[in-house]
């Protein structure tokens, strides 16, 4: 099976996204009209990139609340002091980039179950309406 379909069935399966869609090479998973998942993996290199977006946020340009990558973003010397470098896990605090380490290693079925736990905390921490609390 291609990696995106069992990705897509495991999104579909939790009740939290009304609709998963395949965009170029990620896979877009819309919780709300503003607010979605986009799932990003390479199964030749096992690169990968999963964030959480939210369309409202205040920032210019970039939109994403939370997410996991293996981008080693160069110019960041914190991140380098990461055990998981590059692998790591991004979330805004006070208007700045955080960075801490992951249990991501590019295992997409492994991965996928750990950023559900993660958006589904969230939702309920942030009471966001999705399509199963609208």
């Amino acid at each position: 099976m291609i990696w995106y379909q069992e990705v897509i069935q495991k999104l579909n399966a939790t009740g939290i996204f009304k609709e998963c869609l395949i965009i170029g090479a990620k896979v877009r998973a819309m919780i709300n009209e503003t607010i979605f998942l986009d799932v990003y993996y390479d199964p030749t290199t096992k690169s990968y990139s999963y964030s959480l977006v939210d369309l409202e946020l205040p920032y210019k340009g970039d939109k994403r609340i939370f997410g996991w990558d293996d981008y080693p973003h160069e110019g960041i010397e914190e991140m380098k002091k990461l055990k998981s470098y590059p692998h790591h896990f991004q979330f805004r605090k006070n208007d700045k980039w955080v960075f801490e380490e992951s249990p991501m290693h590019g295992d997409i079925m492994k991965d996928i179950e750990v950023v559900i736990k993660a958006i589904s905390e969230y939702l309920r921490r942030t009471k966001t309406k999705t399509t199963t609390t609208s």
